[in-house]
């Protein structure tokens, strides 16, 4: 499952805390509903449900699992549902209290949400943070018989969390009486979460606890659901602004070489040994990579005899020509020249930065080519940092993150490889430097 990054990520990363604050006043403020504050996108357009599919409780684990024909077929029957319990009446978001969770279509990494919500007594409901419940929505009332389950503390808790851990509890209530607008707003940072409720500091940096496994780290990504359960509840000004995951130290390379211990070059000096490829469209040169392609049917990789399973690598490329494309590849299973299955960290108009699944998933994570248009160095030096841990995967291009997936179906081990695109058009120069591996325990 992959998803997009919005266009605006540039201004996002230069918007200071205190313009961000001025904007999000602006709209709470403002009479004009599902207009996101500068730098924020709406989830919710205030016409239809574009954006979002249904989805119920659903261990995402077992969701990442599953073939892509056997989420089209579970999310088809899902929307039918979605559409019997869900609807837009007057710029707001409907829901009748029964029928699967709203779900965005895209997964989010770390992120500031703000939304208003409106509800009625009896109602419990709540915010699925990368599908992980929840910050709780509920009736805080006496009346609503839930007070044995902490409800009078109020919403805006990490009811999930185990009993008496931070975030567990509201600090302070701060509902609305029924019938009024809340405005919530969550900031999910890491697995820390903090959450404000009408203007109040119901949870401060809190550890999210990872519901389908308590005894793992909360998921890295994953999709917003906004759940349904007893009674009607509203939303309106759903918007949200990602927050960019830094470059970690170790991904940064200082005169051609990474920081740190533990880093091995790709290639022993100038030698191809180990490795498989084709001399006619491969070679090397004071520690350059070499691959050049006038256009054909097929495919030209090349190839490590060695597979590599968790990893942080460091790649400097550079790529010329008519519709060029290449890619570095982790994690592949070659059978020929032309055949390598894989992922691939792609290069080439329309392309760069995003994840590609080589012979099976295809795009897993999509950058937007407009933001990858204005990141890239054409015809020059563009710097890669690729993490692989587990199923999870990241990719830095020019210290921008643009790959943040997990992909469950993918194989965990691997060749590396480097790609030459098939294409009778195609004329291809492209050139790898800098290539370091460091294995992850």
């Amino acid at each position: 499952m992959g998803h997009s990054r919005f266009t605006a990520f540039a201004l996002a990363l230069l918007m200071s805390s205190a313009v961000a604050a001025q904007e999000v006043k602006r709209s709470a403020d403002a009479d004009v509903h599902n207009v996101p504050p500068a730098g924020f996108a709406a989830l919710f357009n205030g016409e239809d449900l574009s954006g979002w599919r249904g989805l119920g409780h659903f261990d995402p684990r077992k969701l990442r699992a599953m073939s892509p024909a056997d989420q089209k077929s579970m999310f088809s029957k899902n929307w039918e549902a979605v559409l019997k319990h869900w609807s837009v009446e007057d710029g707001e978001l409907v829901n009748d209290g029964h029928g699967p969770y709203l779900t965005t279509l895209e997964e989010y990494g770390d992120y500031e949400l703000m939304l208003d919500y409106k509800t009625v007594a009896k109602a419990d409901s709540g915010v699925y943070m990368r599908m992980t419940p929840q910050v709780q929505i509920w009736d805080y009332t006496k009346e609503g018989k839930k007070w044995h389950l902490g409800a009078d503390k109020g919403s805006g808790s990490l009811w999930n969390n185990a009993a008496g851990s931070k975030g567990k509890d509201a600090l302070v209530l701060a509902d609305k009486p029924f019938g009024e607008w809340n405005r919530m707003r969550i900031r999910m940072v890491g697995d820390k979460a903090t959450v404000h409720l009408n203007g109040k500091l119901v949870v401060d940096d809190a550890p999210m606890h990872n519901f389908w496994d308590r005894a793992q780290p909360l998921f890295p990504v994953g999709s917003i659901q906004l759940q349904t359960h007893g009674g009607e509840i509203r939303w309106r000004n759903v918007f949200l602004r990602e927050l960019p995951r830094e470059l970690p130290e170790t991904g940064e390379l200082v005169g051609g070489k990474p920081v740190g211990s533990g880093w091995k070059p790709v290639f022993s000096g100038d030698s191809l040994a180990d490795w498989k490829y084709e001399p006619e469209f491969w070679s090397i040169s004071d520690g350059v990579l070499t691959g050049k392609y006038d256009g054909g049917q097929l495919h030209h990789y090349m190839y490590s005899e060695q597979e590599y399973g968790d990893f942080e690598m460091h790649a400097s490329v550079k790529m010329s020509g008519t519709k060029a494309n290449s890619g570095v590849c982790i994690r592949t299973k070659p059978t020929s020249f032309d055949n390598v299955p894989g992922y691939q960290v792609d290069m080439g108009e329309g392309y760069w930065g995003c994840l590609w699944d080589e012979r099976r998933d295809a795009m897993v994570d999509r950058f937007d080519p407009e933001a990858a248009a204005a990141l890239v160095n054409a015809d020059d030096w563009n710097h890669f940092y690729i993490v692989a841990k587990g199923h999870y995967i990241q990719g830095w291009l020019n210290g921008v993150k643009t790959i943040d997936v997990i992909h469950s179906r993918g194989d965990k081990a691997g060749a590396l490889g480097f790609q030459l695109t098939h294409g009778k058009q195609r004329k291809i120069h492209v050139q790898f430097k800098n290539l370091w591996m460091r294995t992850l325990p």
